[in-house]
């Protein structure tokens, strides 16, 4: 029998986050425009504790960065307590990489 090779840091991370190499969708210029109306109002009541300001201000960050982690280590900073292999979460990551890679 052959050694097992250990998998790498990427294919670790595609295992637990499946958003990080699903595909995303049409680029987009704006987050906002890659989310329904519904997944809005789901986003805000559950990721965001019933905050459109906080939802708002961390689309309006997002927009500007230009790495997947960029965004990553910035929502895992501002929202620790986000289960980052959830189906929300998930919903709401795809939204994202529409806009950034």
């Amino acid at each position: 029998s052959s050694p097992k090779l250990k998998p790498s840091v990427a294919e670790v991370m595609a295992d637990a986050q499946p958003w990080r190499t699903d595909m995303p969708g049409t680029p987009v210029k704006d987050v906002r425009s890659a989310i329904s109306l519904n997944d809005r109002i789901i986003f805000i009541n559950q990721l965001f504790s019933e905050d459109p300001i906080v939802f708002q201000n961390d689309i309006t960050q997002i927009n500007t960065m230009t790495s997947l982690d960029q965004v990553v280590d910035y929502l895992s900073s501002s929202h620790p307590d986000w289960d980052f292999n959830s189906e929300l979460v998930y919903r709401f990551m795809m939204a994202i990489r529409r806009r950034v890679k």
